[in-house]
């Protein structure tokens, strides 16, 4: 029991820290980004969730908003796109089922049950593979968390199978799985668990190789969230540490932390398809209660904002972009 409340502070708290900047505010719908920006993503599609009306929303241009689907707990809920873009994956609960489902990407229809968990706890999908399978985090099948690639409820199969706990799992596009564990903790057989390794393994789970452990992550660093993103290139990995952003090399090589903010708090990294030199996040600043869309370069420079909302209801939770081809702009 320590441990699942230990792991669900992972959730919570995201929420909680970011709810201390909202305090008032109307809704604005519309914002513009200023005409000197040097970052040029014409016709971008972001999907994230808004926590206010527990909804997801799919944002054009930086400007756009445009709700899919109310999602009814909406607390650990995070859109995921399929490789084309055309559908968007999430766990949450629906009309009273709690599920996996997916929906069209353009307007929230077409709504799919993927599988509905069974058990005390439930699964969440984070990532979905270029295979077609959804990269899921399953906790009720047999004591712990595991990693799981997921077609339906009877095509589901599980590629860690340990006694120990894998997280925040990453599709990379070398047909591999890259997922945070507590498998080689020097506690193993006890209830206290820390959470610095990062392990990949292929889909059909082979191949399993710890690439890197990060002896700064805490089990307090745990619990305010790492949510881990991959560059396009596959090299540059960027996760959350201490409400910093923190990049190293998939060789483990280069640990640097990008932001070193000590006022404000930099969350959920996300990359463009087509672009591996700028770094997406959420962030706030301390006068709007709203959480906004922010970038800077790989090397942690040139910081430049491009949403403006400035109101209590407009908080871009778990944000990422539509995938696009280059030739598509």
């Amino acid at each position: 029991m320590k441990r699942l409340i230990q792991l669900s502070l992972i959730w919570i708290s995201i929420i909680t820290l970011i709810s201390c900047v909202n305090n008032k505010g109307e809704e604005i719908q519309t914002s513009i980004e200023p005409t000197n920006s040097s970052v040029s993503l014409n016709k971008s599609v972001i999907a994230y969730f808004n926590q206010p009306d527990k909804s997801i929303y799919i944002l054009t241009d930086f400007k756009y908003k445009k709700k899919l689907i109310t999602v009814e707990d909406g607390n650990i809920t995070w859109p995921i796109y399929s490789p084309d873009g055309n559908r968007i994956a999430f766990t949450g609960t629906i009309k009273g089922v709690h599920a996996t489902y997916t929906i069209n990407a353009e307007n929230g229809k077409d709504l799919k049950i993927i599988t509905s968990p069974k058990g005390e706890l439930h699964e969440g999908v984070l990532d979905w593979h270029t295979d077609g399978s959804l990269i899921c985090v399953t906790k009720n099948l047999d004591g712990n968390a595991e990693i799981y690639t997921v077609i339906d409820s009877t095509n589901m199969k599980n590629i860690t199978n340990h006694k120990h706990w894998d997280f925040f799992p990453l599709s990379h596009s070398e047909n591999i799985i890259s997922f945070w564990s507590s498998r080689d903790d020097s506690l193993k057989d006890s209830k206290q668990y820390d959470y610095q390794s990062v392990y990949t393994v292929n889909t059909d789970g082979s191949n399993l190789t710890k690439k890197f452990q990060i002896s700064e992550m805490t089990n307090e660093s745990v619990g305010n969230g790492i949510f881990p993103a991959i560059s396009p290139d596959g090299k540059t990995y960027v996760f959350m540490m201490n409400l910093d952003l923190y990049s190293i090399n998939m060789d483990g090589s280069n640990l640097k932390n990008l932001t070193q903010s000590k006022d404000i708090g930099e969350y959920f990294p996300f990359f463009s398809t087509i672009n591996n030199k700028r770094i997406f996040y959420s962030s706030h600043d301390t006068i709007s209660p709203s959480l906004n869309i922010y970038s800077i370069d790989i090397e942690g420079n040139n910081k430049k904002q491009h949403t403006f909302f400035e109101d209590e209801k407009s908080i871009i939770l778990y944000p990422k972009f539509k995938p696009t081809l280059p030739n598509n702009g």
